[in-house]
Protein backbone atom coordinates (compact mmCIF):
# COMPACT_ATOMS: atom_id res chain seq x y z
CA UNK A 1 0.00 0.00 0.00
CA UNK A 2 1.27 3.20 -1.35
CA UNK A 3 1.81 6.53 1.36
CA UNK A 4 -1.11 8.21 -0.87
CA UNK A 5 -3.59 5.42 -0.12
CA UNK A 6 -2.35 5.49 3.60
CA UNK A 7 -3.15 9.13 3.77
CA UNK A 8 -6.24 9.43 1.59
CA UNK A 9 -9.26 9.44 3.74
CA UNK A 10 -11.46 7.20 2.21
CA UNK A 11 -13.23 5.02 5.46
CA UNK A 12 -15.80 5.12 7.23
CA UNK A 13 -15.58 6.94 10.58
CA UNK A 14 -16.09 4.10 13.48
CA UNK A 15 -17.59 4.70 16.03
CA UNK A 16 -14.90 5.86 18.61
CA UNK A 17 -14.12 8.48 15.70
CA UNK A 18 -17.80 9.67 16.05
CA UNK A 19 -17.99 9.94 19.72
CA UNK A 20 -14.55 11.92 19.86
CA UNK A 21 -15.89 14.81 17.54
CA UNK A 22 -19.11 14.92 19.73
CA UNK A 23 -17.16 15.51 22.12
CA UNK A 24 -15.52 18.01 20.54
CA UNK A 25 -19.06 19.78 19.87
CA UNK A 26 -18.30 18.61 16.03
CA UNK A 27 -21.89 18.02 14.90
CA UNK A 28 -23.51 18.12 12.06
CA UNK A 29 -26.30 21.08 12.60
CA UNK A 30 -28.31 23.21 10.94
CA UNK A 31 -28.74 26.97 11.50
CA UNK A 32 -31.58 27.28 8.98
CA UNK A 33 -33.65 24.53 10.94
CA UNK A 34 -33.73 26.99 14.31
CA UNK A 35 -34.67 30.29 11.89
CA UNK A 36 -37.35 27.85 10.57
CA UNK A 37 -38.52 27.12 13.92
CA UNK A 38 -38.57 30.70 15.38
CA UNK A 39 -40.34 32.00 12.42
CA UNK A 40 -42.63 28.93 12.73
CA UNK A 41 -43.57 30.29 16.40
CA UNK A 42 -43.59 33.95 15.20
CA UNK A 43 -46.37 33.19 12.69
CA UNK A 44 -47.99 31.00 14.93
CA UNK A 45 -48.05 33.71 17.67
CA UNK A 46 -49.29 36.58 15.48
CA UNK A 47 -51.92 33.87 13.62
CA UNK A 48 -53.34 32.77 17.02
CA UNK A 49 -52.96 35.92 18.66
CA UNK A 50 -53.11 38.72 16.86
CA UNK A 51 -56.49 39.93 18.82
CA UNK A 52 -54.76 39.34 21.89
CA UNK A 53 -51.47 41.86 20.23
CA UNK A 54 -54.02 44.23 18.91
CA UNK A 55 -56.09 44.85 22.20
CA UNK A 56 -52.70 45.24 24.45
CA UNK A 57 -50.74 47.10 21.88
CA UNK A 58 -53.96 49.63 21.86
CA UNK A 59 -53.88 49.52 25.56
CA UNK A 60 -50.18 50.86 25.77
CA UNK A 61 -51.14 53.65 22.82
CA UNK A 62 -54.12 54.55 24.89
CA UNK A 63 -51.51 54.91 28.20
CA UNK A 64 -49.28 57.18 26.50
CA UNK A 65 -51.81 59.63 24.89
CA UNK A 66 -53.66 60.00 27.57
CA UNK A 67 -50.85 60.74 30.19
CA UNK A 68 -48.92 63.08 26.96
CA UNK A 69 -50.25 66.24 28.72
CA UNK A 70 -51.29 65.43 32.42
CA UNK A 71 -48.47 63.30 33.79
CA UNK A 72 -46.87 65.29 36.70
CA UNK A 73 -43.32 64.92 35.70
CA UNK A 74 -41.45 63.85 39.20
CA UNK A 75 -39.59 61.01 39.66
CA UNK A 76 -42.23 58.69 41.26
CA UNK A 77 -44.97 59.32 38.10
CA UNK A 78 -42.33 58.46 35.13
CA UNK A 79 -40.92 55.31 37.31
CA UNK A 80 -44.99 54.55 37.72
CA UNK A 81 -45.59 55.00 33.69
CA UNK A 82 -42.13 53.31 32.44
CA UNK A 83 -43.05 50.57 34.73
CA UNK A 84 -46.69 50.05 33.04
CA UNK A 85 -45.11 50.86 29.51
CA UNK A 86 -43.15 48.04 30.05
CA UNK A 87 -45.32 45.87 31.86
CA UNK A 88 -48.08 45.91 29.10
CA UNK A 89 -44.81 45.03 26.16
CA UNK A 90 -43.90 42.56 28.55
CA UNK A 91 -46.89 41.20 28.62
CA UNK A 92 -47.27 40.73 24.85
CA UNK A 93 -43.56 39.73 23.79
CA UNK A 94 -43.28 36.80 27.07
CA UNK A 95 -45.32 34.13 25.26
CA UNK A 96 -43.09 35.15 22.08
CA UNK A 97 -39.89 34.75 23.78
CA UNK A 98 -40.82 31.81 25.98
CA UNK A 99 -41.77 30.08 22.77
CA UNK A 100 -38.83 31.12 20.45
CA UNK A 101 -36.59 29.86 23.96
CA UNK A 102 -38.52 26.21 23.78
CA UNK A 103 -37.71 26.04 20.18
CA UNK A 104 -34.40 27.43 20.49
CA UNK A 105 -33.85 24.09 22.83
CA UNK A 106 -35.72 21.71 21.25
CA UNK A 107 -34.51 22.72 17.85
CA UNK A 108 -30.78 22.02 19.30
CA UNK A 109 -31.93 18.85 21.18
CA UNK A 110 -33.86 16.92 18.26
CA UNK A 111 -30.22 17.69 15.90
CA UNK A 112 -27.41 17.24 18.52
CA UNK A 113 -28.93 15.23 21.00
CA UNK A 114 -28.42 15.77 24.70
CA UNK A 115 -24.51 17.26 24.72
CA UNK A 116 -22.62 18.55 27.83
CA UNK A 117 -19.11 19.03 26.82
CA UNK A 118 -16.58 21.78 28.06
CA UNK A 119 -13.75 21.20 24.79
CA UNK A 120 -15.29 24.38 22.74
CA UNK A 121 -14.65 26.51 26.10
CA UNK A 122 -11.33 25.13 26.49
CA UNK A 123 -8.39 28.12 25.89
CA UNK A 124 -6.37 28.08 22.68
CA UNK A 125 -3.39 30.35 22.83
CA UNK A 126 -3.57 29.89 18.72
CA UNK A 127 -7.11 32.07 18.68
CA UNK A 128 -5.37 35.22 20.32
CA UNK A 129 -2.85 35.85 17.46
CA UNK A 130 -5.56 37.95 15.51
CA UNK A 131 -3.85 39.15 12.88
CA UNK A 132 -2.34 35.47 11.52
CA UNK A 133 -5.93 34.42 11.76
CA UNK A 134 -7.72 36.91 10.00
CA UNK A 135 -6.75 36.46 6.36
CA UNK A 136 -7.53 32.49 6.64
CA UNK A 137 -10.80 33.07 8.61
CA UNK A 138 -12.27 35.08 6.03
CA UNK A 139 -10.72 34.29 2.93
CA UNK A 140 -10.80 30.53 2.31
CA UNK A 141 -13.09 28.40 0.22
CA UNK A 142 -15.40 27.55 3.26
CA UNK A 143 -16.02 31.38 3.81
CA UNK A 144 -16.65 32.12 0.32
CA UNK A 145 -18.89 29.35 0.24
CA UNK A 146 -20.81 30.56 3.29
CA UNK A 147 -21.11 33.75 1.68
CA UNK A 148 -22.03 32.78 -1.22
CA UNK A 149 -25.18 29.94 0.39
CA UNK A 150 -25.78 33.13 2.70
CA UNK A 151 -26.55 35.40 -0.57
CA UNK A 152 -28.86 32.84 -2.16
CA UNK A 153 -30.58 32.16 0.75
CA UNK A 154 -31.69 35.93 1.24
CA UNK A 155 -32.11 36.22 -2.81
CA UNK A 156 -34.65 33.52 -2.45
CA UNK A 157 -36.06 35.02 0.93
CA UNK A 158 -36.42 38.69 -1.33
CA UNK A 159 -38.10 36.54 -4.42
CA UNK A 160 -40.92 35.50 -1.95
CA UNK A 161 -41.27 38.83 -0.34
CA UNK A 162 -41.39 40.38 -3.71
CA UNK A 163 -44.40 37.87 -5.15
CA UNK A 164 -45.99 38.21 -2.44
CA UNK A 165 -46.79 41.86 -2.21
CA UNK A 166 -45.96 42.69 -5.99
CA UNK A 167 -49.93 43.03 -6.32
CA UNK A 168 -50.41 44.86 -3.78
CA UNK A 169 -48.44 48.10 -4.65
CA UNK A 170 -51.49 50.65 -5.31
CA UNK A 171 -53.02 49.51 -1.81
CA UNK A 172 -49.57 49.81 -0.17
CA UNK A 173 -49.37 53.23 -1.42
CA UNK A 174 -52.93 54.40 -0.18
CA UNK A 175 -52.52 53.14 3.75
CA UNK A 176 -51.87 56.41 4.93
CA UNK A 177 -56.06 57.14 3.43
CA UNK A 178 -57.41 54.29 5.18
CA UNK A 179 -59.44 53.89 8.14
CA UNK A 180 -56.91 53.30 11.03
CA UNK A 181 -58.50 49.70 11.60
CA UNK A 182 -58.76 49.09 7.84
CA UNK A 183 -54.88 49.62 7.85
CA UNK A 184 -53.99 48.06 10.57
CA UNK A 185 -56.16 44.69 9.63
CA UNK A 186 -54.39 44.95 6.07
CA UNK A 187 -51.28 44.99 7.24
CA UNK A 188 -51.55 42.56 9.75
CA UNK A 189 -52.65 39.90 6.89
CA UNK A 190 -50.04 41.35 4.26
CA UNK A 191 -47.27 40.59 7.05
CA UNK A 192 -48.79 37.24 7.77
CA UNK A 193 -48.56 36.12 4.01
CA UNK A 194 -45.30 37.13 3.75
CA UNK A 195 -44.29 35.23 7.17
CA UNK A 196 -46.21 32.20 6.16
CA UNK A 197 -44.34 32.24 2.49
CA UNK A 198 -40.71 32.45 4.08
CA UNK A 199 -41.39 29.51 6.05
CA UNK A 200 -42.28 27.56 3.29
CA UNK A 201 -39.06 28.37 1.40
CA UNK A 202 -37.56 28.20 4.93
CA UNK A 203 -38.45 24.62 5.07
CA UNK A 204 -37.20 23.68 1.58
CA UNK A 205 -33.92 25.63 2.35
CA UNK A 206 -32.96 24.27 6.10
CA UNK A 207 -33.63 20.73 4.65
CA UNK A 208 -30.89 21.02 1.77
CA UNK A 209 -28.75 22.94 3.94
CA UNK A 210 -28.66 19.87 6.95
CA UNK A 211 -28.69 17.41 4.36
CA UNK A 212 -25.60 19.38 3.38
CA UNK A 213 -23.93 19.95 7.01
CA UNK A 214 -24.65 16.04 7.35
CA UNK A 215 -22.71 15.04 4.26
CA UNK A 216 -19.74 17.67 5.10
CA UNK A 217 -19.52 16.25 8.52
CA UNK A 218 -19.36 12.80 7.28
CA UNK A 219 -16.64 13.57 4.78
CA UNK A 220 -14.78 15.65 7.49
CA UNK A 221 -14.80 12.27 9.88
CA UNK A 222 -13.82 9.98 7.15
CA UNK A 223 -10.35 7.87 8.24
CA UNK A 224 -7.55 6.95 6.37
CA UNK A 225 -6.21 2.92 6.30
CA UNK A 226 -4.19 3.84 8.42
CA UNK A 227 -6.20 5.84 11.11
CA UNK A 228 -8.37 2.90 11.14
CA UNK A 229 -5.47 0.22 11.70
CA UNK A 230 -4.09 2.65 14.37
CA UNK A 231 -7.62 2.72 16.32
CA UNK A 232 -7.89 -0.93 16.03
CA UNK A 233 -4.63 -1.18 17.78
CA UNK A 234 -5.06 1.10 20.29
CA UNK A 235 -8.48 -0.08 21.31
CA UNK A 236 -7.05 -3.67 21.31
CA UNK A 237 -4.14 -2.77 22.90
CA UNK A 238 -0.56 -3.34 23.53
CA UNK A 239 0.62 -7.02 21.88
CA UNK A 240 2.92 -7.71 24.41
CA UNK A 241 0.82 -6.72 26.96
CA UNK A 242 -2.34 -8.81 26.01
CA UNK A 243 0.02 -11.95 24.96
CA UNK A 244 1.06 -11.52 28.94
CA UNK A 245 -2.20 -11.23 30.11
CA UNK A 246 -3.22 -14.53 28.19
CA UNK A 247 0.00 -16.12 29.65
CA UNK A 248 -1.24 -15.18 33.38
CA UNK A 249 -4.96 -16.07 32.79
CA UNK A 250 -3.55 -19.29 31.23
CA UNK A 251 -1.26 -19.96 33.89
CA UNK A 252 -4.21 -19.12 36.65
CA UNK A 253 -6.26 -21.93 35.03
CA UNK A 254 -3.76 -24.37 34.84
CA UNK A 255 -3.57 -23.81 38.90
CA UNK A 256 -6.85 -24.25 39.09
CA UNK A 257 -7.07 -27.78 37.44
CA UNK A 258 -4.27 -28.89 38.74
CA UNK A 259 -6.13 -28.15 42.78
CA UNK A 260 -9.09 -30.02 41.15
CA UNK A 261 -7.07 -32.91 39.74
CA UNK A 262 -6.71 -34.76 43.38
CA UNK A 263 -10.54 -34.10 43.93
CA UNK A 264 -11.44 -36.20 40.57
CA UNK A 265 -13.39 -39.39 40.42
CA UNK A 266 -11.70 -40.94 37.16
CA UNK A 267 -9.34 -39.48 34.21
CA UNK A 268 -9.99 -40.18 31.00
CA UNK A 269 -7.06 -40.80 28.87
CA UNK A 270 -5.84 -41.26 25.03
CA UNK A 271 -2.61 -42.61 26.46
CA UNK A 272 -0.67 -40.10 23.64
CA UNK A 273 -2.35 -37.29 23.10
CA UNK A 274 -5.33 -36.55 26.17
CA UNK A 275 -6.14 -36.53 29.53
CA UNK A 276 -9.84 -35.27 31.17
CA UNK A 277 -10.51 -35.53 34.89
CA UNK A 278 -14.31 -35.79 35.85
CA UNK A 279 -16.14 -35.01 38.96
CA UNK A 280 -19.60 -36.32 39.90
CA UNK A 281 -21.02 -35.09 43.17
CA UNK A 282 -24.50 -36.78 43.22
CA UNK A 283 -25.66 -33.78 46.05
CA UNK A 284 -24.09 -30.81 44.05
CA UNK A 285 -24.07 -31.58 40.31
CA UNK A 286 -26.76 -32.53 38.03
CA UNK A 287 -24.24 -33.99 35.33
CA UNK A 288 -20.47 -34.89 35.41
CA UNK A 289 -18.14 -31.87 35.05
CA UNK A 290 -14.87 -31.44 33.64
CA UNK A 291 -12.49 -30.04 36.10
CA UNK A 292 -9.35 -30.26 34.00
CA UNK A 293 -7.88 -30.98 30.80
CA UNK A 294 -5.00 -31.08 28.87
CA UNK A 295 -2.93 -31.88 25.74
CA UNK A 296 0.82 -33.99 25.42
CA UNK A 297 2.66 -32.14 28.23
CA UNK A 298 -0.65 -31.23 30.03
CA UNK A 299 -1.75 -33.81 29.78
CA UNK A 300 1.09 -35.83 31.39
CA UNK A 301 1.12 -33.59 34.38
CA UNK A 302 -2.71 -34.76 35.22
CA UNK A 303 -1.94 -38.26 35.03
CA UNK A 304 1.20 -37.84 37.03
CA UNK A 305 -0.84 -36.21 39.69
CA UNK A 306 -3.85 -38.37 39.40
CA UNK A 307 -1.12 -41.52 40.14
CA UNK A 308 0.16 -39.40 43.35
CA UNK A 309 -3.50 -39.39 44.86
CA UNK A 310 -4.78 -42.06 43.83
CA UNK A 311 -7.42 -41.58 41.24
CA UNK A 312 -8.37 -43.59 38.69
CA UNK A 313 -7.75 -43.69 35.42
CA UNK A 314 -8.88 -45.37 32.44
CA UNK A 315 -7.95 -44.82 28.73
CA UNK A 316 -10.60 -44.26 26.42
CA UNK A 317 -9.17 -42.27 22.92
CA UNK A 318 -12.30 -41.91 21.52
CA UNK A 319 -14.06 -40.47 24.54
CA UNK A 320 -11.01 -38.11 25.49
CA UNK A 321 -10.49 -36.68 22.76
CA UNK A 322 -14.49 -35.69 22.20
CA UNK A 323 -14.19 -34.43 25.69
CA UNK A 324 -11.12 -32.05 24.96
CA UNK A 325 -12.68 -30.78 21.92
CA UNK A 326 -16.10 -29.93 22.84
CA UNK A 327 -16.26 -29.33 26.72
CA UNK A 328 -14.53 -26.87 28.49
CA UNK A 329 -13.09 -27.02 31.73
CA UNK A 330 -15.83 -26.14 34.53
CA UNK A 331 -18.58 -27.19 32.34
CA UNK A 332 -20.84 -30.07 32.20
CA UNK A 333 -20.93 -32.87 30.06
CA UNK A 334 -23.39 -32.81 27.10
CA UNK A 335 -26.25 -35.45 26.52
CA UNK A 336 -24.23 -36.97 24.16
CA UNK A 337 -21.80 -38.01 26.24
CA UNK A 338 -23.66 -39.63 29.28
CA UNK A 339 -23.95 -43.47 28.49
CA UNK A 340 -20.07 -43.51 27.84
CA UNK A 341 -19.14 -41.44 30.83
CA UNK A 342 -21.90 -43.87 33.06
CA UNK A 343 -20.66 -46.58 32.30
CA UNK A 344 -17.09 -45.41 32.95
CA UNK A 345 -18.18 -43.99 36.59
CA UNK A 346 -20.03 -46.70 36.94
CA UNK A 347 -16.96 -49.04 36.98
CA UNK A 348 -15.06 -46.99 38.40
CA UNK A 349 -17.33 -47.48 41.23
CA UNK A 350 -17.01 -50.92 41.63
CA UNK A 351 -13.04 -51.16 41.73
CA UNK A 352 -13.39 -48.56 44.70
CA UNK A 353 -16.05 -50.61 46.23
CA UNK A 354 -14.38 -53.99 45.66
CA UNK A 355 -11.12 -52.43 47.12
CA UNK A 356 -13.13 -51.49 50.48
CA UNK A 357 -14.37 -55.02 50.75
CA UNK A 358 -10.59 -56.29 50.02
CA UNK A 359 -9.02 -54.24 52.55
CA UNK A 360 -11.88 -55.48 55.44
CA UNK A 361 -11.15 -58.90 54.56
CA UNK A 362 -7.59 -58.59 55.12
CA UNK A 363 -8.11 -56.61 58.55
CA UNK A 364 -10.78 -59.20 59.69
CA UNK A 365 -8.10 -61.75 58.81
CA UNK A 366 -5.11 -60.11 60.27
CA UNK A 367 -7.58 -59.18 63.83
CA UNK A 368 -8.33 -63.33 63.82
CA UNK A 369 -4.24 -64.26 63.78
CA UNK A 370 -4.01 -62.04 66.65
Amino acid sequence: MSEEDAGEKTEEPTERRREEFRERGQIAKSQDILSLLVLAVGLSYFLFFGRFIYDHMGRVFTVCFETRFGLDLSNENILQFTARIFYEIGYILFPLAAGVLTVGILGNVIQVGVLVTTKTLEPKLDKLNFFSKFIPAFFNKQAIANLFTSLTKLFFILLVVYYTLNGDTAKISQLSLMPLDQGLSYMFERILMVLFNIVLIMVVIAVIDYSWQVFQMEEKMKMSKQEVKDEHKLAEGNPLIKSQRRKRALDMLNQRMMAAVPEADVIINNPTHFSIALRFDKDKDTAPIVVAKGADLMALRIRRLAEQNDVTMVDNPTLARALYRQVKVGRAIPLEFYRAVAEILYYVYQLRHGSRLHKQNRVSQNQALL
